[in-house]
């Protein structure tokens, strides 16, 4: 497994992972359009990929073969994790733990650090949120995302590594 940078031709991988996660975000809402076409305060997810590429804040484990394993995007301004998604058909924790590590290693440890997890009751959601919290973040409260329910959890920073 090798993690890179993602760039424009990875775009229809990057849209393939998030729809293999449609299913949860239907457990949430019975319209996704605006969760991938944004609205007054969110940009579509369209442009939100190209964003994260242009700005060199989006990375992608691939397999020997270039597969995605799955994809982290982040903010430097907001030192927050933007995207985390891993396909359904990998081992979600070893890619979890080495996206976490790796992108730790980008951002500003002196800040607190935010992630958005999906409200789902599912067992893979689940499975996000254990290694969430195994990676030092501890749930902070809800909001919502592109019309989406999700919880928020915060690495602070004296428990950055």
């Amino acid at each position: 497994m090798e993690i890179k940078l993602v760039n424009n031709e990875d775009i229809p991988k990057w849209e393939c992972l998030s729809l293999e996660h449609d299913k949860y975000v239907k457990e949430l809402v019975s319209d996704i359009t605006e969760w991938y076409e944004g609205n007054e305060n969110s940009i579509s997810f369209k442009k939100y990929m190209e964003s994260k590429i242009k700005q060199k804040e989006a990375f992608m484990a691939v397999d020997y073969n270039g597969n995605c394993l799955g994809i982290i995007a982040f903010s430097n301004k907001n030192n927050n994790i933007t995207f985390f998604g891993i396909s359904n058909n990998v081992n979600i924790e070893i890619i979890g733990n080495k996206f976490f590590s790796y992108v730790f290693s980008l951002l500003d440890k002196n800040k607190s650090i935010n992630i958005n997890l999906m409200n789902s009751k599912s067992e893979w959601i689940n499975k996000y949120k254990e290694i969430i919290i195994k990676n030092g973040f501890v749930f902070c409260g809800n909001t919502v995302e592109n019309g989406v329910p999700v919880n928020t959890f915060v690495k602070s920073p004296n428990i950055i590594k």
